[in-house]
């Protein structure tokens, strides 16, 4: 079995498909801003759809409570995954600025 070193390693050309599946043109990995700002955008729409869902379900539009339910519980986690990710980000920042130089 041939073993590659890391740097022949293209990290473009992987199989796997994840939440990062907004690959640019130039096919390199959309960096942590990129990826952070696709976050608050999912998070900002999952959002509005439980916001409308509730809506319609106080207005007795929506006959599947569950599905309202179900968009909230979406919102809720991924609000708390991005509350998350500011918080480690923070903490990474002031651990940085501590150190000695």
């Amino acid at each position: 079995m041939e073993v590659q070193g890391l740097q022949q390693i293209n990290p473009g050309t992987s199989n796997v498909q994840g939440r990062l599946h907004n690959q640019n043109l130039t096919g390199k990995a959309p960096s942590f801003m990129e990826y952070m700002n696709q976050a608050i955008d999912e998070t900002n729409r999952l959002d509005l759809e439980a916001e409308n869902l509730s809506m319609k379900l106080a207005a007795g539009e929506l006959d599947n409570t569950h599905e309202a339910v179900i968009a909230a519980q979406k919102a809720e986690i991924s609000l708390q995954f991005i509350t998350e990710i500011r918080n480690k980000v923070l903490d990474a920042y002031n651990e940085i600025m501590r150190m000695q130089i």
